[in-house]
């Protein structure tokens, strides 16, 4: 909170980074950007899983609905 008399302002809860040495700044951001990658392609395998199952899914109803149609041809 803001007082009148307060002269500098603090945010609570961030790790400055700037007085870490340059390779563990790297070392984070490779680590992270790893992760980031492991996410990613967890993320685009479960896409392809759910494109293939709507793909399928799509088919059904199609097949469904050719059936419909010749039920009511043969009524």
């Amino acid at each position: 909170a803001g007082f009148a008399n307060q002269t500098e302002v603090r945010a609570e809860g961030v790790n400055p980074t700037t007085n870490l040495p340059e390779k563990a700044k790297y070392a984070a951001l490779k680590d992270e950007n790893t992760g980031l990658r492991g996410d990613q392609k967890k993320l685009v395998k479960k896409l392809e899983e759910e494109q293939e199952k709507s793909k399928n899914l799509e088919k059904q109803k199609q097949e469904l609905e050719n059936q419909a149609l010749n039920f009511q041809d043969v009524i």
